[in-house]
């Protein structure tokens, strides 16, 4: 209520300018605007009574000054009593966006004291304050006597029916200094019905964009934990830091002890979460003290280098999916360095890594330290053409198993050229050497028997070719676009020895997004060699609204029957398997994609991947099939193939509500792999979530069951 400062300041320059010019009640009657520096005023009517010793400003009268602007049917400033009297429809704008609207208000000439009379506030966030008499207190404290306080719209057909929810109370305390608002007496209603009562409640007010206190709480029950309660509360250490303790209270299991740290610095920023709990319930080692910690972090050094960490460690492999925290199956902790200068990237990082899948083993998880890269790309020369130069070194270690390192470089002449006709070519020279030492078990049937020291070779000059000739016409509104592509290959066969690890090169997926790369490994440990053609065409049909529909299908040919791919993987013999991809999306409603793998023998499905989404934003479903067969020999680690299917959709036919549902099944056991549904309702005064999920998931205590969560916040309530 530090409002009525700029009305007294009006009044006192009013006055001082009528005093020498007008003596008696009507000497100004239609006196329009006056302007002294930098305030206005503006009334029907401006006249000075000297009798009372007061000024009076009546009709439409407004007061603008530093942002504020105030309005009153009339107003009254009696020097004698030093007391100013705004009344009638009373409207006060303050520069936080405020309007403070009232019956009537009384202030002492130091506005450090008043009374304000049915006061009612809409507060920046468009929360309001509603009260039947006020008090100004030192300047700085607003004391309301019955007040309810809401951020719910009314109904605009008819306001009388209470707000979705309020807080009533005997008295509320706005303190401008602490930005807060305090409750004493109070009671939460929802539609107009007392719920909980409360003697004390404090939230912030608008004007604070963090402050300590507790969080809105989240209520769950599980199979696996019972009923469970998380009651966050915020710390804001410094405005470039905090912290966030997020205990877990449940029925069948200890309380978990969480938390979360961020800090932004001067260079980047961090955020550290972990948790920890004694559990009654034992991991398969039979330890009790389970928890886990993640973080992340990005800081930059200069203008072109940078480093940053990645976290993730737990102290069992089944303590995060039996609590719900992450369903992650390998987690990778990392601190790296990077540059980015140009066309070049340079980087340096250490990785160690732990598995938490069954009857994996922590001592033979590798540890990589250091792992250099560096990828440098000349400018291009005279007649387009560009250099590069890449080089990786490695170095991993195994408590158990094999340890190897590796140095590798390569240096390729590269050169795309647009030809006469549009025509497309590219010229990708290179040659590359990779040097490598490994400790590896003279029995590779047994990986803790005696090591041996081995140290391998070799050299990989390769030669590749690409055409491409894009046609390009119309048919009416559309353009068609039909574009063959062919690659030629030429390099050394072998190249893939024995003695040679494979670390990286493990994960092995032909499919349309590697059909024209010239090593199809993930990887350096392993390369692909010998003469061979990748071959293919892209067609495309574009609309005038933007719909479109693209396809692309290719096969790759050896020279040689002499595959360095193992069974199964679609390239395994002399002809590689047929892949492509099929996309039409003929308008926002509808997006259709289609991968897939024949085998080139007699076309049998080898992986057919379908994925179909439908519909308006308000209603939204999604239906996934993936058919993926088993090789009989994988060379992908740890594949798992199969039939699985995907349903999931998302209406949301009201406004605010939102309704969402989703299941996977395995199509080939014909079992559940999971499913969800949720309901979720957001206004601009509450948020209501809830949801229930099934997992039939069954890893050692990690036993299938059901999830239900419940989120309540009231907004702009803390």
């Amino acid at each position: 209520m530090k409002v009525l400062a700029p009305l007294v300041f009006a009044c006192l320059l009013a006055l001082s300018s009528l005093e020498a010019r007008a003596q008696q009640t009507d000497a100004a009657p239609e006196l329009g605007d006056l302007l002294t520096g930098d305030l206005l005023l503006t009334a029907d009517e401006l006249t000075y009574d000297q009798a009372t010793d007061t000024v009076i400003a009546s009709g439409n009268v407004e007061v603008a000054q530093g942002g504020r602007v105030l309005r009153a049917d009339s107003i009254h400033y009696r020097r004698r009593d030093d007391l100013v009297t705004a009344s009638g429809d009373v409207a006060l704008r303050e520069p936080t966006g405020e309007v403070i609207f009232a019956e009537s208000v009384e202030l002492t000439g130091d506005l450090r004291d008043g009374v304000i009379h049915r006061l009612s506030v809409l507060l920046a966030d468009q929360s309001r304050l509603v009260a039947s008499g006020a008090k100004r207190i030192d300047g700085t404290r607003m004391v309301m006597r019955k007040a309810v306080y809401s951020p719910c719209e009314l109904c605009p057909d008819d306001p009388a029916p209470a707000p979705l929810w309020q807080l009533k109370a005997a008295r509320v305390i706005h303190d401008q200094v602490e930005h807060s608002i305090t409750y004493r007496d109070a009671s939460l209603e929802f539609f107009g019905l007392p719920i909980l009562y409360t003697p004390y409640f404090r939230h912030p007010d608008p004007s604070v964009t963090r402050q300590s206190g507790f969080l809105a709480p989240s209520y769950s029950s599980s199979t696996a934990l019972g009923a469970e309660v998380t009651i966050p509360y915020y710390w804001s250490l410094a405005p470039d830091r905090d912290v966030t303790f997020s205990p877990r209270f449940t029925a069948q299991e200890s309380a978990v002890l969480a938390g979360e740290y961020r800090e932004r610095t001067q260079d980047g920023q961090f955020e550290i979460d972990a948790s920890i709990t004694r559990a009654l319930t034992a991991d398969e080692d039979g330890n009790r003290i389970r928890g886990h910690v993640f973080g992340h972090g990005l800081f930059d050094i200069d203008e072109t280098w940078r480093w940053g960490f990645n976290l993730e460690r737990a102290l069992d492999d089944t303590y995060l999916r039996r609590y719900g925290i992450s369903s992650k199956d390998d987690l990778v902790t990392t601190l790296f360095a990077e540059r980015f200068h140009q066309r070049s990237y340079m980087s340096g990082a250490g990785y160690l890594f732990q598995d938490l899948r069954a009857g994996k083993q922590g001592d033979q998880s590798p540890i990589v330290l250091p792992l250099f890269d560096a990828h440098l790309v000349s400018a291009p020369d005279y007649a387009g053409g560009y250099t590069t130069l890449d080089a990786n070194l490695m170095v991993l270690e195994r408590l158990d198993g094999t340890d190897s390192r590796r140095l590798s470089i390569a240096g390729g002449w590269h050169r795309p050229m647009i030809l006469p006709g549009g025509h497309l070519f590219r010229i990708d020279a290179s040659l590359r050497g990779d040097l490598y030492h490994a400790y590896t078990p003279a029995d590779r049937g047994d990986p803790y028997g005696v090591m041996r020291s081995e140290t391998a070779g070799r050299f990989l000059p390769e030669l590749a070719v690409e055409w491409r000739y894009p046609l390009i016409t119309r048919i009416g509104s559309l353009r068609q676009l039909i574009e063959p592509i062919v690659q030629g290959v030429i390099s050394p066969d072998g190249g893939n020895p024995h003695k040679i690890p494979n670390e990286d090169s493990r994960d092995l997926e032909f499919d349309h997004t590697n059909l024209f790369s010239t090593n199809r490994h993930t990887g350096l440990d392993r390369i692909e060699t010998g003469p061979r053609v990748n071959y293919g065409v892209r067609l495309g049909f574009y609309g005038p609204d933007g719909g479109r529909a693209t396809a692309l299908i290719g096969q790759s040919a050896r020279a040689k029957d002499d595959s360095p791919f193992g069974p199964g993987s679609g390239l395994e013999d002399q002809m590689s398997d047929y892949v492509g991809r099929i996309h039409v999306q003929p308008s926002p409603w509808l997006d259709f994609s289609l991968r897939f793998r024949l085998d080139h023998r007699d076309f049998t499905v080898r992986r057919n991947e379908i994925d179909l989404a439908a519909g308006p934003e308000w209603l939204r479903a999604r239906l996934g099939f993936a058919d993926v067969a088993r090789p009989p020999e994988s060379v992908i680690r740890d594949f798992v193939g199969g039939r699985e299917g995907l349903m999931e959709f998302a209406a949301g036919p009201w406004d605010n509500w939102t309704l969402s549902a989703g299941a996977r099944r395995d199509l080939e056991d014909n079992a559940s792999i999971n499913w969800n549904v949720g309901l979720f309702y957001e206004d601009e005064c509450i948020v209501i979530g809830t949801s229930v999920s099934r997992s039939f998931t069954r890893d050692r205590d990690v036993e299938p069951g059901t999830v239900w969560h419940l989120t309540v916040n009231l907004k702009h309530a803390g």
